[in-house]
């Protein structure tokens, strides 16, 4: 775990980066930025949670860290106490972002939180030849 913070430390603070140091977090970013690096966490990933606002300075584009956050976001939420319906969202959700189906994850996660439990099949699903 030391040498995982110690890597995202030295990536995340090479001076090539110094030109995005003023970039100011958008507020997703923020919200979603209050998950705490694990060690299952990439080198990447710790950085962006570190730096929720400066995605360039880990060498992520804003999508990949705002998807980075969101993921971390819906594992925090499983832990909690939470009604069925939002928990099969959640769950969905990061089954989606880990065998990378069809389709946008987040935008399916939303439509789901909207629908109560609904899941956009249609939408987002698993590809063809994947277990």
């Amino acid at each position: 775990m030391v040498a995982t913070l110690a890597l995202a430390g030295a990536g995340c603070s090479s001076s090539g980066h110094t030109s995005a140091n003023n970039a100011q977090p958008s507020t997703t970013a923020v919200y979603l930025a209050q998950a705490q690096c694990g060690p299952q966490d990439s080198t990447i990933s710790c950085c962006v949670k570190t730096y929720p606002g400066n995605p360039a300075r880990c060498g992520a584009t804003e999508l990949e860290a705002e998807d980075i956050l969101l993921f971390a976001r819906a594992a925090e939420e499983l832990s909690r106490d939470l009604p069925e319906w939002k928990r099969a969202c959640l769950e969905t959700y990061v089954q989606c972002q880990e065998d990378h189906w069809t389709g946008s994850c987040y935008d399916c996660f939303r439509y789901c939180e909207g629908q109560q439990g609904d899941w956009p099949r249609d939408k987002c699903r698993k590809r063809k030849g994947r277990h």
